[in-house]
């Protein structure tokens, strides 16, 4: 999975005159029978498939997940309009990032379809193995409508290679009952490891499973699948939470399903450029240092406990590599503190910066190879707590999971008697989330579940947010191009 270059699988349309309209013939690059028939075949659409379903981060993570909320913000460079468009709740159905997001997807969802049409008829490779494959393009079809549906809700479900210019939204029960049965399907497909690395696992499509019902509040769904990852027995957390990210921790027990990176590649699916987004101003480093900055408010790192291994420094010339940079001596040899220096209008860079994802030593300009993370045992943990919350209330085993992560930080623990109601727990989980996860594009979903992404933007002045903007808008372009298509509510 560290070499990974796409096969993408394109349609073209050509019409012969305008009065075939109605009867256009379908051209395309290969040929499914048969190209599909070859374990070469079949391995370059998988691939194709891992690949094209990498999130690009900074829209998905960060302008549509971080910038609408309350725990990071970003400043500087040509990214700042479009981030600021996002953190003021002035995106309109015609902002190309939806677009962008929306066709990646559904060329994922495409590749998916075909293996998926195909493979029954495969007889090149063993049963075992068709079943494994099968489990995999299954995860990622799974994986691709959980992500487009926490952005915009139910969404078309397009299961078959079949052309349909004008498929219509599911209703929300057809969605979610798709969306059980394809990850339960892939469950009992994949193994509960596999030989190359960053392939979708049993593990993988349970978690992801789990986070979609806590997602969509089936607490008991929720909470009785978390404890089958738990009981697999293949994960735990990483000992050392301040070097959780690095490079050369990659693969540990914690990771349940990353996307691997390769600081070497030369398409930017390949690589992972977050780092360069991290350093402030006249950072001390030889690696590149980009305009747009992505920080931490001052509160946030503030509301660490003293002793909390997550809001460590990240200084490397003192020895020491947290997941925050909070001072710095930049290349002047001035000393910046980013936690106590004055903020001045028209100069908002010295806020402290998440560097959770520790920059890769052999970056390559703004190529790093750390792995993008997208479920980790920390999250099945928290997850199982809350949802045992929502059905219970305040109970010793959400206690002793959240206890956990503390322990793992080396921060206070958590004691029942403090959580007087179910709503005092919640509450509390939800900063617990905001600990642990920042930075891991998880903040907005986690707001919206626990009913105050539109409350907390108000709070903050944003005064543009209206509940409507729970949901992105359908790119306006596939409203233009499909009337079927029924566009969210306020839009």
């Amino acid at each position: 999975m560290k070499n990974i270059y796409p096969y993408i699988v394109t349609f073209l349309l050509l019409f012969s005159s305008c009065s075939d309209f109605l009867e256009e013939e379908v051209y395309t690059q290969y040929d499914p029978e048969v190209f599909l028939q070859t374990e070469a075949g079949i391995n370059a659409v998988i691939v194709a498939t891992y690949f094209q379903s990498r999130p690009g981060y900074r829209e998905a993570w960060f302008t549509f997940s971080e910038w609408p909320c309350d725990i990071m913000l970003e400043r500087g460079g040509g990214y700042a309009a479009p981030a600021a468009t996002f953190a003021n709740f002035n995106w309109s159905v015609s902002n190309s990032f939806f677009r962008n997001v929306w066709r990646d997807s559904y060329v994922a969802i495409r590749n998916a379809n075909s293996l998926l049409d195909e493979i029954d008829n495969v007889s090149a490779l063993s049963a075992d193995k068709v079943s494994v494959l099968k489990g995999e393009a299954s995860f990622l079809r799974a994986y691709n409508y959980i992500f487009l549906h926490d952005f915009f809700g139910p969404v078309p479900l397009i299961t078959t290679g079949e052309l349909d210019l004008e498929p219509v939204k599911a209703s929300q029960d057809a969605f979610s009952a798709f969306i059980e049965q394809e990850l339960l399907s892939a469950a009992n497909a994949l193994p509960v490891s596999q030989e190359l690395y960053g392939k979708a696992t049993k593990g993988a499509a349970l978690a992801l499973l789990g986070r979609y019902y806590l997602n969509t509040k089936q607490w008991q769904k929720s909470a009785d699948i978390y404890e089958q990852v738990m009981s697999l027995g293949a994960y735990s957390l990483f000992a050392n939470v301040e070097g959780l990210f690095a490079i050369e921790n990659e693969g540990n027990s914690e990771m349940i399903f990353v996307f691997p990176s390769v600081s070497s590649g030369t398409n930017s699916r390949q690589w992972w450029n977050y780092t360069p987004h991290a350093y402030p101003v006249g950072y001390n480093t030889g690696q590149v240092n980009y305009g747009a900055q992505f920080q931490l408010w001052r509160w946030f790192v503030n509301s660490f406990d003293v002793n909390d291994r997550r809001a460590s420094e990240y200084d490397p010339p003192n020895g020491k590599f947290g997941w925050i940079i909070k001072k710095y001596v930049n290349k002047g040899g001035e000393t910046v503190d980013l936690m106590n220096d004055p903020i001045v209008a028209g100069v908002e860079k010295l806020y402290p910066r998440p560097v959770k994802f520790i920059p890769d030593p052999n970056a390559i300009g703004q190529r790093h190879g750390n792995d993008m993370p997208i479920l980790r045992y920390a999250e099945v943990l928290v997850g199982r707590a809350e949802a045992l919350n929502e059905l219970q209330g305040p109970n010793q085993e959400s206690i002793d999971l959240l206890n956990i992560i503390r322990n793992r930080a080396e921060a206070p623990e958590y004691v029942l008697a403090d959580f007087p109601s179910k709503e005092a727990l919640r509450d509390q989980i939800l900063v617990e989330r905001g600990l642990e996860f920042h930075a891991e594009g998880q903040r907005r979903r986690d707001l919206i579940r626990h009913g105050t992404f539109i409350s907390s933007a108000l709070s903050r002045g944003k005064t543009n947010a209206q509940p409507h903007h729970v949901l992105y808008p359908i790119p306006q372009e596939e409203m233009d191009s499909n009337p079927s298509l029924e566009q969210n509510a306020g839009y």
